[in-house]
C-alpha cells in the first residue's frame, strides 16, 4: 500500500485469493450467439435507416425541382400556384 495522495495499489496476492465465477462453454456460446443477433439486427436497423435516408433526400430534391418548375399544385384552379407559394415560404 502506498501513502500520501496517490491511489492505493492492490495487493496480488489477494486478488488471487478471490474466486471468479465463469460460465460454462455452452452458456458463453448461447451468449455469443444472442449478442451477435443482437449485433445484427442493428446492423439492419441501421442499413435501412441510410437507405431511407437517401431516398428522402432524393425526394426532397425531386419536389424542389418540381416546385422550381411550377409542375407541383392540384387541379384545384383555386389554389395559388406553387411557383407563389415557394415564394412566400422562402421570403421572395
Amino acid at each position: 500500500m502506498k501513502s500520501g495522495t496517490t491511489v492505493e495499489s492492490v495487493e496480488a496476492k489477494k486478488l488471487f485469493d478471490y474466486s471468479i465465477r465463469v460460465a460454462g462453454a455452452e452458456e458463453q456460446e448461447e451468449i455469443v450467439n444472442s449478442i451477435e443477433s443482437l449485433m445484427d439486427k442493428e446492423t439492419a436497423a441501421y442499413e435501412t435507416a441510410q437507405r431511407l435516408i437517401e431516398q428522402i433526400d432524393v425526394m426532397k430534391k425531386s419536389i424542389l425541382a418540381k416546385a422550381f418548375r411550377g409542375e407541383l399544385g392540384t387541379n384545384n384552379p383555386e389554389e395559388e400556384s406553387s411557383i407563389e407559394l415557394l415564394k412566400e415560404i422562402l421570403g421572395c
